[in-house]
């Protein structure tokens, strides 16, 4: 379950932004559906995010990605390289001193009913700083796991339960300027560290591309899984796209190339062999002039439109997220989707029924018909903003003093949060431009 997620000088994000669920005592509304009571404290299910484009929505939202596949990947990387090649380095590039300086993160989450707080500080070659607190639930106050610490070239490290430690690092301490002690400590010794490390590998899922293909191969793989394709077929039948069912079917890569362009088959035939392949099937169904069902009639992808490729797709990443109680987060999910599946998706992260694990979802839209107390409580509402130097700041609908009731859309369009494109003089954009005759 996350709590809250911390970001500095990470591309448009030149200073600290805190993005938290925990529930402001302020707000009130839909405290029976979107929130999680945990010890004396509540915790939202949900939270999305508004802003201008290139207001820094995305970038926030990869900077979660970073995160994960740093920590992901850290035993992956050979001792001299990179964490990120230099001209890959995602800092804050629109001013000098913080386009050279280390980026920052922190998260903090409940798993398995433990508290953690885990952060690093680095630039593209070094860790320079690095950090883990944990507590049990009914304890109040966190416990430093350790501490690690870049001092004129050398690491210090604050270790306040060596115990708790795996003794083989604890002997030498000497660690490799690139890695990560969180994933050396989760790999030998079954401490807070592995835990941390299952909760970002397992239950933390971030989505940054609005593309579909970018994670359509998870839902393929769930399909062959009889819970997984029975809940996929569900989800498509509540979109009312016409699909009666949806399955793989093995074809040879032979008949895979002939259903390809001609210029794209004659350059593969030559790289793969007649070995097996498999190919999603749509059924629909076949009406006589009575409206009679006569037969049936299967066809690939391509034949789908572009809104029903996204929901087959987001399908498994939504059903393993609420099936698991795990996080999501994704950019732009809205994107292709009609808006009255915007809110089903979302009614299915405030239903009890169908997230009886306190799953969360957090997302960027520019659907402003969510934008709405009858779907979000205003601590639920984020938006991002640039300022006059470029760099984006994030803060929250329950900062401004409003009624609960508020019309919260008209107020957003009015420019009452900020947030919203600034549109300049349009005369400049006929300069230059020749129009024909009336």
């Amino acid at each position: 379950m996350l709590l809250e997620f911390s970001v500095k000088n990470f591309l448009s994000i030149k200073d600290k932004v805190i993005f938290s669920l925990y529930a402001s005592d302020e707000v009130k509304g839909h405290e029976k559906y979107n929130l999680i009571p945990v010890a004396d404290q509540h915790i939202l299910k949900s939270a999305v995010i508004y802003g201008a484009n290139a207001s820094g929505k995305s970038n926030f939202i990869k900077a979660m990605g970073f995160m994960r596949r740093v920590i992901v990947n850290s035993l992956k990387l050979n001792p001299e390289e990179p964490i990120v090649s230099a001209h890959d380095y995602p800092s804050f590039q629109l001013n000098p001193k913080s386009a050279k300086a280390p980026l920052e993160m922190e998260a903090s989450f409940l798993y398995q009913d433990i508290y953690y707080r885990y952060g690093f500080v680095l630039d593209a070659d070094k860790i320079h700083r690095e950090w883990l607190y944990f507590a049990p639930e009914e304890e109040e106050n966190e416990s430093l796991l350790y501490e690690r610490r870049l001092e004129k070239g050398e690491y210090a490290y604050d270790i306040p339960d060596e115990s708790l430690i795996d003794s083989d690092f604890t002997k030498n301490k000497k660690l490799p300027d690139n890695t990560l002690l969180l994933a050396v400590l989760a790999k030998f010794t079954d401490s807070p560290a592995r835990r941390v490390m299952e909760w970002i590998g397992n239950t933390f899922n971030v989505i940054t591309s609005p593309d579909e293909n970018a994670y359509e191969g998870f839902t393929y793989r769930k399909l062959d899984e009889d819970d997984y394709h029975a809940n996929i077929l569900k989800f498509l039948k509540v979109a009312d796209v016409g699909i009666q069912d949806v399955f793989l079917k093995s074809v040879t890569t032979t008949d895979f190339l002939d259903n390809m362009p001609e210029e794209l088959r004659k350059g593969l035939k030559q790289l793969i062999s007649d070995k097996q392949a498999k190919q999603i099937v749509f059924q629909h169904s076949i009406f006589d002039d009575k409206g009679e069902e006569i037969d049936k009639k299967y066809w690939g992808q391509n034949n789908e439109s572009a809104g029903t490729k996204k929901l087959f797709a987001l399908s498994g990443p939504l059903i393993e997220t609420l099936k698991k109680g795990e996080i999501l987060v994704i950019d732009e999910l809205d994107a292709k989707l009609h808006p009255m599946m915007m809110r089903f998706i979302i009614g299915l992260f405030h239903s009890k029924k169908h997230n009886p694990y306190n799953a969360q979802l957090v997302f960027a839209t520019h659907d402003t018909q969510l934008l709405s107390p009858r779907f979000f409580r205003r601590d639920q509402i984020w938006f991002t903003e640039k300022n006059h130097y470029e760099a984006t700041d994030l803060y929250s609908l329950a900062d401004f003093d409003l009624d609960n009731d508020a019309d919260f859309s008209r107020d957003y369009f009015q420019g009452r949060y900020n947030a919203v494109p600034f549109i300049g003089d349009l005369s400049l954009f006929d300069k230059g431009v020749e129009y024909g005759e009336e």
